[in-house]
């Protein structure tokens, strides 16, 4: 089947705006709100309460190389932390 993770040659890092995390599972589902990174939906859907996040362990999920997931479920390797570069020079702008 086309486009899963195992089919491409280089991996695609992937990774939210707002924290420093950054995977290469396409399939891999980042929470927006407590940036958690889970295997898949259902570990995702699984911490989410009444639109609420639950901790990942007490919506009975397992830690696996910085992913959260089920135990049917296998990580898809390891998340990476790069920090993000944050600039405080001044621009200066043309009047």
């Amino acid at each position: 089947m086309a486009g899963r993770d195992i089919d491409y040659d280089r991996p695609t890092l992937i990774g939210c705006g707002r924290c420093d995390v950054r995977w290469t599972a396409l399939t891999a589902a980042h929470c927006p709100t407590c940036h958690e990174t889970f295997v898949g939906y259902a570990g995702f859907d699984a911490h989410r309460d009444s639109g609420r996040c639950l901790a990942p362990g007490e919506a009975g999920l397992r830690s696996d190389g910085g992913y959260w997931r089920r135990e049917d479920e296998r990580s898809p390797g390891r998340l990476v932390t790069i920090p993000r570069q944050v600039t405080t020079d001044t621009v200066a702008r043309p009047a």
